[in-house]
């Protein structure tokens, strides 16, 4: 097999939190192959979490590719975790569902970096890391007018706040080469973009982030409540041990007549409460000041798209 290199990351460290020892062992080699040496495997988000934090207190952000559905957390509860420790960590999803599924456009819409279907595909994964290369060396590239054609070439659309923040550039130092690129029909220009912003450094580039309603912990997850009707327990699946109510002990039997389910709950490992919606406020990538919705910024500038 040809062996891909990718030199400028070669010392990342990456991070593999996927309960499959099948498609761990794919990742993982592959990587090798990219010429990555700092792998790191865990099966399950605690254990993933842990991970992290050692490896960030080593000096270094990793590169973290993870599964949607782990055994004992979800991409949003891990997801919010990670970006708790260090806004700036780039997150891979790896998931088997549609990409135009809500709940996986909620995840990415989170702050996740890439999307990756399962199954997984060695192409696509060479294709993210030099993405990623690209980005990374768009950063190091000293000349403007290269940064700004690099940005605007990977994105369906931006707008000029966010375009100006990225590079660390004012309007009047953009607006010159943003003409150019329409000059030479590279860029076309469309209606303005507003965006939620923080209240504190007017930054455009937030994660969303998802908590307990209740105790506002981040560590929670999926799950599908069981209403028992004869005692009247309510509490989630994996409460009900060998088919057995926690509270009465009596086995429940007759879907309909004995018990009945309900899908799409939350249950937070911290506090224990059960709930159907997730609260949801914000993290600026900048200054870390974390906000609601009704305290965000919403800011409007032009908005430019790629040419395709």
């Amino acid at each position: 097999m040809k062996r891909w290199r990718v030199p400028e990351l070669e010392d990342k460290e990456i991070l593999i939190i996927e309960d499959s020892p099948a498609v761990g062992i794919l990742l993982k080699e592959f990587l090798t192959k990219l010429g990555f040496k700092k792998i790191h495997s865990c099966q399950n988000g605690k254990t993933g979490i842990e991970a992290f934090k050692d490896i960030i207190k080593s000096g270094t952000v990793p590169l973290v590719f993870l599964d949607y559905n782990l055994p004992d957390m979800n991409a949003f509860s891990i997801m919010s975790q990670l970006l708790n420790i260090r806004p700036d960590v780039k997150v891979i999803i790896e998931t088997a569902r549609d990409k135009t599924e809500e709940s996986i456009k909620d995840v990415i819409a989170q702050g996740a970096y890439q999307y990756l279907a399962k199954p997984i595909r060695l192409e696509k994964i060479k294709e993210i890391i030099e993405t990623l290369k690209n980005e990374e060396a768009i950063i190091s590239n000293e000349e403007t007018f290269t940064k700004t054609v690099n940005l605007m070439s990977n994105t369906t659309q931006i707008s000029l706040l966010r375009l100006s923040q990225y590079l660390g550039k004012t309007d009047e130092e953009i607006l010159p080469l943003i003409k150019q690129l329409i000059s030479d029909k590279k860029i076309i220009q469309i209606n303005t973009i507003k965006e939620i912003a923080c209240p504190r450094c007017n930054y455009v580039r937030v994660a969303q982030m998802f908590h307990c309603p209740k105790c506002k912990g981040v560590d929670f997850k999926q799950e599908k409540i069981i209403e028992h009707y004869k005692c009247g327990n309510v509490s989630t699946e994996s409460s009900y041990v060998d088919d057995k109510c926690p509270k009465c002990h009596q086995i429940i039997k007759v879907f309909g007549v004995d018990y009945r389910t309900q899908d799409n709950f939350y249950a937070c490992n911290e506090c224990k409460e059960i709930f159907s919606e997730i609260s949801t406020d914000y993290l600026c990538l900048k200054c870390n000041e974390r906000f609601t919705l009704e305290h965000a910024k919403l800011l409007t500038s032009q908005g430019y798209s790629w040419l395709r």
